[in-house]
């Protein structure tokens, strides 16, 4: 079968990247040349544990380039003082560039043919610097062009993660889960049989194991539960990396790379059922509830979601959830905790002359909560489960500050203090799997 590699940094890599150029739009150029030697030495390392005599110069003069492009980068900030979006796109990616240079190079040791491939060159997305979109369209001629011919010469692409480039050439990030996203980018432009992502845990679990050790590793699970679980918490993969394979229905595994021999988690179009309407229980652990309370019925909640979605889209903050009163003159958002302060300067912004003239109450934020997410596809038209949830819930004796489920009854979600969410996932994964 012909493969094809995307590869991400050296762990801890892209930390000591952000740091560096952090560090030089500020001036510092000792701590510039400090976390320079670091990523020199960690890929040196590397190196001389994975290459013999005769291979090694040659990797280590291709290692060396990209790390005098990004001292050279590095240098100029120091000058400049000035980072932008722009040009830490053009920073972050080396450590992939770095990473999938010794990996091609490894694969040409060991006797595979390969080919290292910078993501610029093939991946076309759009200038939302930091956490741009792929442009499948574009994407799709310019991947084909690449990657088939050598295929076709019996190589394997080893292409570089996280990253993409503008129609214009500009470099590009693809945010969190970037070379997840690029993987599953790939996969379906070339409409592959399946896309593996291999990771440091044995397959998306029923909860943190660090919380239910007697967790399970789920054998399967659709593609809206795997978007539903990132997007609540679960660390394994990024809900955006997972829309490319589920538009093609192209099946992505979830492996181990410590253990290849654990089967792992496939995420498909049509998962087995598990016997238990509750596929998993997660939980984003810094959440805020921000809330705006109109003094009378006249300003109606459908004007404030209006303006209130539109603004927050247009900013690219992610609501988990939003709640109404009956009344229709209160509206809450839950956000993540470190969106909360942006989250609400922009509606104080926003209605700052219904606040000043006291048609809208001030803005009324609640932290330190933690969201709760209950998942699973056969949870739609289960009786009773929402009942379990809180009956588990109420016997820890915790209060929830605030609920939703989804159209689709693929979810329930509520809010509690953080300090207890530990017990209700226990409870709510002890309610289910036992």
């Amino acid at each position: 079968d012909s493969i094809v590699v995307v590869v991400s940094a050296l762990g801890g890599i892209t930390d000591r990247i952000l740091n560096c150029v952090k560090a030089a739009g500020r001036g510092e150029q000792n701590t510039v040349s400090s976390i320079l030697q670091e990523i020199e030495a960690r890929h040196e390392e590397v190196i001389a544990a994975m290459f013999n005599a005769s291979n090694a110069p040659r990797i280590r003069e291709q290692v060396g380039t990209i790390i005098r492009q990004l001292h050279d980068l590095c240098f100029a900030l120091v000058q400049l003082r000035a980072l932008t979006p722009q040009l830490l796109d053009v920073a972050l990616p080396m450590g992939e560039k770095l990473s999938a240079q010794i990996f091609a190079a490894i694969l040409e040791q060991s006797g595979t043919p390969s080919r290292y491939i910078d993501s610029t060159e093939i991946l076309v997305t759009d200038d939302h610097f930091g956490d741009a979109a792929a442009d499948l369209d574009a994407t799709r001629p310019k991947v084909h062009g690449v990657i088939f011919p050598l295929l076709d010469e019996g190589r394997v692409p080893v292409v570089t993660g996280f990253s993409g480039a503008t129609k214009q050439g500009q470099p590009t990030t693809l945010g969190r889960g970037g070379s997840d996203s690029s993987a599953t980018i790939l996969g379906a432009v070339l409409e592959c049989d399946e896309v593996w992502i291999w990771t440091d845990v044995d397959g998306v679990l029923s909860a943190d194991p660090r919380i239910c050790p007697n967790a399970r590793v789920l054998p399967e699970i659709s593609f809206t539960e795997a978007i539903e679980l990132s997007y609540y918490g679960a660390k394994v993969i990024h809900h955006k990396a997972i829309r490319p394979t589920m538009e093609k229905k192209i099946p992505v595994w979830i492996k181990n790379s410590f253990r290849p021999e654990i089967a792992g988690t496939k995420v498909t179009g049509a998962p087995y059922m598990n016997g238990t309407p509750v596929k998993a229980v997660t939980a984003i652990n810094k959440a805020s509830l921000v809330t705006l309370v109109a003094q009378n019925d006249l300003y109606v909640a459908a004007d404030i979601l209006g303006r209130m979605f539109l603004r927050l889209g247009h900013d690219h903050v992610d609501i988990l959830f939003s709640t109404q009163s009956s009344a229709e003159n209160s509206l809450g958002l839950v956000v993540r905790g470190e969106d909360t302060d942006r989250v609400t300067a922009s509606i104080e912004r926003m209605f700052r002359t219904e606040l000043r003239h006291g048609v809208l109450k001030s803005v009324e934020v609640e932290r330190d909560l933690a969201v709760i997410a209950v998942l699973g596809e056969a949870m739609k038209g289960s009786y009773g489960v929402i009942g379990r949830i809180f009956s588990a819930v109420g016997a820890r004796k915790v209060s929830v500050t605030a609920v939703a489920q989804g159209a689709s009854e693929l979810s329930i979600c509520f809010a509690v203090p953080a300090v207890n969410a530990p017990d209700v996932i226990q409870a709510i994964h002890q309610e289910f799997f036992h």
